[in-house]
């Protein structure tokens, strides 16, 4: 694997935007009342506002990212490459059993 790229990583990329779907799919479900934030961290941010819950979800998928390319560029590109791939697989197997709970008629929490 090149770790002279400037590229970001595919699966960082991906990351990125089933983070980005994620959050907007998260987003209209609050509004529409068809889930709650189960996470009790995020709950409480959300509590404080939308706006700092967007703001905060945005932060950490960008830290992550940041750190993991960080991590690619100056140390173990494989390591790195095999972490992002745990890390999609979880995040869209959750993503999934969230989606598929909501869409079946059940509210999360």
């Amino acid at each position: 694997m090149d770790t002279r790229t400037n590229r970001i990583l595919p699966v960082n990329a991906a990351l990125v935007v089933i983070g980005l779907i994620d959050l907007l799919t998260t987003l209209v479900w609050l509004h529409t009342g068809h889930a709650i934030e189960i996470n009790p961290i995020m709950a409480a941010v959300l509590r404080a506002g939308v706006g700092v819950f967007v703001a905060l979800k945005l932060f950490t998928l960008a830290a992550y990212v940041a750190v993991m390319e960080w991590y690619r560029r100056r140390r173990s590109a494989s390591f790195a490459y095999l972490v992002g791939r745990i890390t999609l697989f979880s995040y869209a197997a959750i993503y999934a059993l969230s989606f598929a709970c909501v869409n079946s008629g059940l509210v999360l929490g």
